[in-house]
């Protein structure tokens, strides 16, 4: 006969041999790190994103796609840890493929989910130029001596063994690092942690495309990427129904669900969202944002984050080595007026942003890209520029 105590010993022992197995989002983990001055950060920014959302028309989603940089640190001890850069690749795509209504996971949301689906938000793309302006393949590769550093403050430290963040107001910086067998990573929320701290952290077993069971398809960044953008749990802060995520289109729910699930799942007399990517489920049953949650991470770029889309920071291509170039201006110097020729023949709404030499947005327009498209900057001063089209980046300058 087993006793009760070792039973217990037993259950336990069985977890340590299975690493990975109960690993889940470390949201909560970071809600217990942080001091009071952060906790009222953090409330306060709930506030204001859920005060958004009930004053905004959800049906009236038309927001212009952005595209945001992202720099991802690579901070390893053991060589396995070490993940290659198609790796990183395949995160990319994945968040931009979850982010968009991309996925062909999609016909999967039962019938009465469907048109709530968010088909149209943010791109990802891996920053071609440093802070200080030298060129990048937006990846790095740091060895570290300590051991699972993603739960520790080192991992933010260069000189502490882990790697500096790049300016966060202006990149979405990932950190790669072994977060133990508990937490798969962890996204922060507006105001959680200091600027030097704030983005990311995913544990490289379950980082882009991998070979775990239930986090193989890059969903983990998604979620964590999610509590980033100021999305919550579906389920609130309670089991009683009587607080939510402050999205008016995710149903309440009781609390996660792991695992797939069947649906329908019920509680809070509703039928519950659990393919959501903001739940706890396996990565091939979450498959969709809904236009409310995508409406509250706009809302948290405009209020929190807003330099990630002001930034003028150009983008790699999509074999990680060097900057795509997509338009050409002519002439180069320009007296002001100037024509955009692209490297392939289209016609669509677009936007058109210039930035001075120190990132200040000085000219914007929404207008009909196509070839040959002239535009008139005659009324700047002289000097050097950057035009934005999309998330590519061209210099010039102004005589």
């Amino acid at each position: 006969m087993i006793k009760p105590g070792l039973l217990i010993f037993l259950t336990i022992a069985t977890g340590m041999l299975l690493p990975g197995q109960n690993a889940a989002c470390g949201h909560e983990w970071l809600l217990e790190q942080q001091d009071v001055v952060a906790g009222l950060r953090v409330a306060n920014a709930r506030r204001l994103l859920d005060s958004f959302g009930k004053s905004r028309n959800l049906n009236a989603f038309q927001r212009t796609e952005i595209t945001i940089s992202v720099v991802v640190h690579i901070v390893w001890q053991k060589q396995e840890e070490n993940i290659s850069d198609e790796r990183v690749f395949s995160q990319i795509e994945a968040l931009n493929r979850d982010f968009n209504g991309e996925n062909t996971d999609l016909s999967n949301v039962p019938k009465e989910f469907e048109a709530f689906i968010a088909k149209q938000g943010i791109r990802f793309c891996l920053a071609a130029a440093d802070p200080q302006g030298e060129p990048t393949s937006g990846i790095l590769s740091v060895k570290t001596e300590i051991n699972a550093i993603g739960t520790k403050s080192a991992l933010y430290s260069t000189a502490g063994g882990g790697s500096d963040a790049w300016d966060t107001q202006r990149y979405l910086n990932i950190w790669v690092a072994n977060t133990g067998d508990f937490v798969s990573g962890f996204g922060t929320y507006p105001g959680q942690v200091s600027p030097d701290r704030e983005g990311l952290v995913i544990h490289p077993r379950y980082f882009g495309k991998n070979n775990s069971n239930r986090y193989k398809l890059g969903r983990v960044a998604v979620h964590e990427a999610g509590h980033y953008f100021g999305l919550l749990h579906p389920w609130g802060d309670d089991e009683d129904c009587t607080t939510d995520d402050g999205v008016e289109d995710t149903p309440p729910q009781r609390a996660p669900y792991k695992g797939c699930p069947a649906h329908p799942q019920m509680s809070c007399s509703k039928a519950n969202m659990f393919m959501n990517f903001m739940d706890y489920v396996d990565d091939e049953c979450m498959v969709m944002f809904t236009k409310g949650q995508m409406n509250r991470m706009m809302n948290t770029i405009e209020a929190f984050r807003p330099g990630l889309v002001s930034a003028t920071v150009p983008c790699v291509n999509q074999s990680g080595k060097e900057p795509e170039t997509v338009f050409m201006l002519s002439p180069n110097p320009s007296s002001g007026m100037i024509m955009v020729n692209f490297k392939n023949d289209f016609s669509e709404i677009g936007k058109v942003e210039m930035f001075n030499s120190v990132g200040q947005k000085v000219f914007h327009i929404t207008t009909v890209l196509s070839d040959g498209m002239q535009l008139d900057f005659s009324n700047l001063v002289a000097g050097v520029y950057f035009v934005k089209i999309g998330c590519h980046l061209e210099k010039m300058m102004i005589k």
